[in-house]
């Protein structure tokens, strides 16, 4: 599927990401879907691009009053229908063949979204479509602004609990009947959540632009979709993603509307991905392991990090991914030159600690039972590199 989002290429030339176990993840080079699409509460006129400006007549009978964003696929603009003097919002995309390929694509999103009651499902309400020249015009309901906007307007301190409680139940709310309909969004962020009337004592919200929408049963493995800082860890590293990619942006947004500012900032998905590691722990292996935009590169491992991995799999709390006695006669810790490649090292030293195991049971609190440190005694750690 083509996108019309501007594409962001980087070459990571910072240092990798260090995983779980003593492997090396590197991101390879992939294509970033990078948006920019803004919302503006103070909006000057004028497209030289597009040449549009206050006053311009777009299709037949929508008159340009004021632009309410912009974006690489073209502008959001303020018009008044002539005909009925019904005032709404116009999405102009670009003339340009990827572009119009991707309005589309938008159409057929918005043709099946036509199924769910836009006011019940927080959804924003679709008008139809029209050509101007040979630009591809959609028509929306003109909502207020932007949940970016009304976040700012606090003066990004964030937003008290009673406001943050219906906000978040209304979006969950959208992303039910979008994922009843088989619809993933891939594009959740304050940006493109809108306040329907910021006067109402109980604010409302709708969720809008489903420019890189699409069917569950058409994603695809590996396709970079979304925002830096709100997409999901199976986007960035390029794993197959379903509907809960959105999930994950909706928790984002969560922490967002709290605190006022996102929780992971970054200008590619190397930082966002050191952020969530940083705040969360390291990623799953298998995800690391599956990822298209992964290079998982082992270093050199001595006979002490051969023992540990050995260990943690014997030790697997699942018996089914325990390991099976033919595998440890064929593990590399057996390796008969392996003595012989790598001097043995003191098991206390950096990074020589082998199992700590922190458990701490309800029934053991009374017992002041916190911590079980499995350290080999100094007897032991001469023979575990031979």
């Amino acid at each position: 599927r083509t996108h019309s989002r501007k594409l962001f290429t980087s070459t990571y030339a910072t240092p990798p990401l260090e995983t779980k176990t003593s492997s090396v993840l590197f991101l390879t080079n992939s294509q970033r879907k990078q948006t920019h699409y803004t919302m503006s509460a103070n909006p000057a006129f004028g497209s030289d691009e597009l040449g549009i400006s206050k006053g311009t007549i777009l299709g037949d009978h929508h008159m340009v009053e004021a632009f309410l964003g912009e974006g690489s696929f073209g502008v959001v603009t303020k018009c008044r229908d002539t005909k009925n003097n019904k005032t709404v919002a116009v999405k102009v995309n670009k003339s340009d063949p990827e572009i119009l390929l991707q309005a589309k694509l938008e159409i057929f999103i918005l043709e099946q979204l036509r199924r769910l009651d836009p006011d019940r499902c927080n959804i924003v309400e679709w008008n139809g479509y029209f050509l101007d020249g040979e630009r591809i015009c959609l028509n929306f309901e003109l909502l207020d602004q932007s949940l970016s906007d009304y976040i700012g307007d606090r003066n990004n301190q964030g937003l008290p609990m009673r406001e943050i409680r219906p906000i978040l139940h209304q979006l969950a709310n959208a992303l039910f009947h979008l994922g009843s309909v088989g619809i993933v969004h891939a594009d959740l962020k304050p940006v493109n959540i809108m306040v329907v009337n910021r006067s109402e004592s109980q604010v409302r919200v709708k969720l809008i632009d489903f420019g890189i929408a699409c069917n569950t049963s058409a994603v695809i493995p590996g396709d970079c979709v979304g925002t830096i800082g709100y997409c999901a860890p199976e986007i960035m590293l390029g794993t197959p993603y379903d509907e809960a990619i959105d999930m994950w942006s909706l928790g984002l947004v969560a922490v967002e509307l709290a605190t006022g500012v996102p929780l992971y900032p970054g200008e590619d998905d190397y930082d966002v991905l050191k952020f969530i590691i940083e705040t969360q722990g390291q990623l799953p292996d298998h995800l690391l392991e599956s990822g298209l935009y992964t290079d998982i590169r082992r270093g050199p491992e001595n006979g002490q990090t051969l023992f540990v991995r050995l260990i943690k799999e014997m030790l697997a709390l699942d018996a089914n991914q325990r390991i099976t006695p033919s595998e440890v006669l064929k593990h590399p810790f057996f390796h008969p030159g392996l003595s012989r490649r790598t001097p043995c090292t003191d098991m206390n030293s950096t990074g020589g600690e082998l199992l700590v195991l922190s458990q701490q049971p309800s029934s053991w609190k009374s017992h002041g039972l916190q911590k079980f440190s499995c350290i080999f005694p100094s007897h032991c750690r001469q023979s575990a590199c031979s």
